[in-house]
């Protein structure tokens, strides 16, 4: 350990005493700037399994971006089930249209490129929520010829994740809080979407494929 001396005159005479200097401690403080920091709640439904996604949605909720703040909600719906049909929904909603196009193209590009190679049609909307998650948490989404809900129901128990960067080919570290939600509806219009949420594990913890994601930053 590093000591220092301080001296003392005393009595004409110079005294110096040995004392520990403050020990370095590691830092708390995580490596990476902040990309986003909201809520990114998520609902995918199948109508039989193994099949890909009849309805797929991701919800943002976004409190600091170097877009500002606002809501994003990304909805892709064969409303039916049946294969495609004229009131199928690929569709962004958002009160930000800069969030919008910064939440698309450099933070969901991470997952999937379509995002940027086809870009989802904007249309402004207003957002509620209402509920909680001890019984059913709702988005509401309303826009020019849309009304949209979003529900999430019988909730397993919250855990807590951390995606680091570079695994498998991710940039982002996301640190976020999941409620994963047992049944989920997605209403259009007056229309249940078809399909339903399935339970899935994540690590060690039971998931599923509707879920919330609360307390989410994500770093770069």
């Amino acid at each position: 350990m590093f000591r220092t001396a301080r001296c003392f005159a005393l009595a004409a005479a110079t005294v110096c005493l040995s004392v520990p200097a403050l020990a370095q401690t590691p830092s708390d403080v995580r490596d990476g700037k902040v990309a986003v920091i909201g809520e990114n709640p998520g609902i995918r439904l199948v109508t039989k399994d193994g099949a890909p996604p009849s309805t797929s949605v991701s919800f943002w909720r976004v409190f600091q971006s170097p877009a500002g703040m606002g809501h994003v909600c990304f909805v892709t719906s064969d409303i039916t089930g049946d294969g495609p049909t004229p009131d199928d929904v690929r569709l962004v909603f958002t009160d930000n249209e800069k969030l919008a196009d910064y939440v698309a193209t450099q933070l969901m590009t991470a997952f999937d490129k379509s995002y940027a190679e086809k870009p989802f049609p904007v249309r402004h909307a207003r957002f509620e929520r209402s509920g909680d998650t001890a019984t059913a948490w709702t988005e509401t989404v309303k826009a020019d010829g849309y009304s949209i809900d979003l529900v999430w129901r019988d909730f397993y128990e919250p855990f807590a994740i951390e995606s680091r960067a570079g695994v498998p080919h991710n940039p982002y570290t996301i640190v976020s809080t999941f409620i994963p939600a047992k049944t989920a509806e997605v209403v259009i219009n007056g229309k249940h979407a078809a399909g339903t949420a399935t339970p899935r594990m994540r690590g060690t913890r039971q998931s599923s494929s509707a879920f919330l994601a609360f307390a989410e930053t994500w770093l770069k």
